[in-house]
């Protein structure tokens, strides 16, 4: 059995969240900060709690709505809760078989609760007739009894038939003993409630219950082995002991074998669980491969007696080794990030172990992690959790949401106090703001796979991709050297911009970069060079084409092959006598005519493919100069 669908109705912020499809997997709920998603993971949790959470009027009911709505009645029936759950193929044949087949109408269960009422309701799709005669078919009564009872439609209408037919029969031993039958068959099939009611108990325990998470306890660097070996019932991840109590169900041992009195047994026990805590672990963490997790063991001492320390037993101390600069430390020197994976990767595995179904309700999970290692810890969940039942997670970290799985993606959004917190599939219909994680990680991934290989060529803008594009085929029309097909052209914007690419990619950066020289963006490239992220033969700028300090691609062109493409897309008539002194066609038009649009002139090659060919010699050799140059970078 499996949630299919929740709606949340006046809890806290939300009035009314709409219905919210769950996936079989990994659902996550993304929005902004107070926007209403822990409220939504919060009213699941209390539909069947493991730990016993309750609704409370006081406390949940939403404030502006409270007394207006307690004037009204309005309260007592509302269902701040309300889920329906899917039954699986094997569970719908274990019901036709007990009750009868068809009597389950419907594959879904719902269920609700109530305010301040501790009770759970269920209702499901039944034809009860089925099932009284599935019942008798299955006893089948001798014949007087069987025409009394054969048109009965619910087991209350076979009750009363029954008693009806005790009272008329009371001497005849024959019939009283097959309604003694009827009777006993009836009792251990639906005791005194209808065949909808003895459903839900028979489906009861197969109902997941929830576990919800919010705030994760950290492992300790330092283990009492003697307290943790004492009996205790704590929830899942609901302390510090508790955790460490799963991460040696991790590792696979116990306390009394971390502190055998054999030292060469307790030192093998002790490297086997580093070992295997090592290789569990950092499956998942790839901040720091350098990592290993170690064991040790100290005696502990408590208070003094008679000027004598007392020993308490053994401490299992956690450390952490790093072999990239050769030392140890203690756990809790770790960073808060490598702490909270390393916890949570334990507490959580414990869910692997149960036999029981549930489902996994995480409120903003890993805030601490760096972005990489937040794409680690949703590995975790869909490798190790995602299998072990359902998860639904909030977030409003973009490194928290896979693109590639768009169709998990809830959002939230808090519309204020007459609709409040809803909840939507349809991103179209939210505003920016709610929707700004999932735009900032499509646009992350975007990013990450459009520099895949080593044929990106990186320019500053659109007008530079035209000019380039335009020329290569030019020069591929007569014959001379144009762009290799595989290359692709990206334009980042700016000048400035380009360094922040580079950046963005990372050190395995497989990109050629043309530039305008004597930039600032030209001059940072410089550094990035110098840090190893990019390759001088990848750095192209456009003063070493025509062997000029300052340069940019409209310097490519003649003067007069310009001014034709800047005269016709502005609708004036500069000649070259009238260009102020200096080395760049673009900042001389800039001091006699102010800025402009530097793709418009760009536009009108594009809209006007036969001026390419009125294009002079010398513009077309710089630009296969520049092509020539380009192709050879990646070589």
């Amino acid at each position: 059995m499996h949630l299919a669908r929740f709606r949340v109705r006046k809890y806290r912020n939300i009035v009314d969240s709409g219905i919210i499809n769950v996936e079989s997997g990994v659902t996550c709920l993304v929005g902004m900060n107070e926007a209403g998603k822990t409220a939504v993971l919060s009213a699941l949790h209390r539909l069947k709690p493991v730990d016993g959470a309750t609704f409370s009027t006081q406390h949940d009911y939403p404030r502006w709505l409270l007394t207006k709505d307690r004037k009204a009645g309005l309260i007592a029936d509302t269902r701040p809760i309300e889920a329906v759950f899917t039954l699986s193929k094997d569970e719908m044949t274990q019901v036709a078989d007990h009750f009868g087949e068809g009597v389950l109408t419907k594959s879904e269960l719902t269920i609700y609760r109530l305010y301040d009422d501790a009770t759970t309701w269920w209702s499901t799709a039944s034809n009860e007739s089925k099932a009284v005669a599935a019942l008798l078919d299955r006893i089948d009564p001798a014949p007087p009894v069987n025409a009394e009872l054969l048109d009965a439609r619910s087991f209350e209408d076979l009750r009363a038939r029954l008693t009806a037919l005790a009272e008329r029969s009371a001497d005849d031993p024959a019939v009283t003993a097959t309604i003694a039958t009827v009777s006993e068959a009836i009792t251990a099939l639906v005791g005194t409630d209808t065949v909808s009611k003895a459903i839900i108990h028979f489906l009861g325990d197969r109902v997941p219950k929830f576990f919800y998470f919010g705030e994760y306890s950290v492992l300790e660097g330092r283990i009492d082995l003697h307290l943790l070996s004492q009996t205790a019932t704590e929830q899942t991840a609901s302390s510090s002991d508790q955790t460490a109590r799963a991460l040696l169900t991790l590792a696979d041992t116990t306390p009394e074998a971390l502190s055998s009195e054999d030292y060469e047994d307790r030192r093998a026990e002790l490297e086997a669980v580093s070992n295997d805590l090592t290789a569990q672990v950092f499956e998942y963490w790839k901040q720091n491969p350098s990592l290993r997790v170690r064991f040790d063991l100290d005696r502990a001492a408590s208070n003094v007696t008679q000027g004598q320390p007392q020993t308490a037993g053994n401490v299992l101390d956690v450390r952490v080794e790093d072999t990239r600069h050769y030392f140890t430390n203690n756990f809790s020197q770790r960073s808060s990030g490598f702490r909270w994976f390393f916890s949570f990767l334990a507490a959580f595995t414990e869910f692997e172990a149960r036999t029981d179904t549930f489902v996994i309700l995480l409120d903003e999970p890993g805030l601490t992690l760096h972005g990489r290692a937040q794409a680690d810890f949703l590995r975790f969940i869909n490798e190790r959790l995602a299998p072990a039942g359902q998860v639904i997670y909030t977030t409003h970290s973009p490194f928290m949401v896979e693109t590639g799985r768009i169709e998990r993606v809830r959002i939230v959004e808090d519309k204020g106090p007459k609709d409040g917190a809803v909840v939507s599939q349809e991103v179209l219909s939210v505003d920016a703001d709610s929707l700004f994680p999932l735009q900032a990680a499509l646009g992350y991934d975007i990013a990450q796979h459009l520099f895949i290989g080593d044929s990106n060529l990186l320019v500053e803008g659109p007008s530079d991709f035209v000019f380039l594009d335009l020329m290569s085929r030019r020069l591929a029309d007569e014959g001379r050297t144009a762009l290799e097909q595989h290359w692709r052209i990206l334009p980042a914007g700016s000048a400035s911009n380009i360094p922040a690419f580079v950046a963005l990619v990372g050190r395995g950066l497989e990109v050629t970069v043309v530039v305008d020289s004597g930039t600032e963006g030209a001059e940072r490239l410089s550094t990035a060079m110098e840090a190893g992220r990019l390759s001088s033969e990848r750095l192209i700028r456009i003063g070493e084409i025509i062997d000029a300090r300052h340069a940019d691609i409209e310097d490519l062109f003649t003067v007069a092959d310009y001014l034709s493409l800047y005269n016709k897309a502005f609708n004036r008539r500069v000649r070259e006598t009238d260009l102020p002194p200096g080395d760049r066609i673009v900042y001389r038009l800039q001091k006699l005519r102010d800025k402009f649009d530097h793709y418009k002139p760009a536009e009108v090659l594009l809209r006007d493919p036969k001026r390419v060919y009125a294009l002079s010699e010398r513009t077309l050799t710089n630009f296969e100069a520049l092509i020539t140059r380009i192709n050879a970078s990646r070589k």
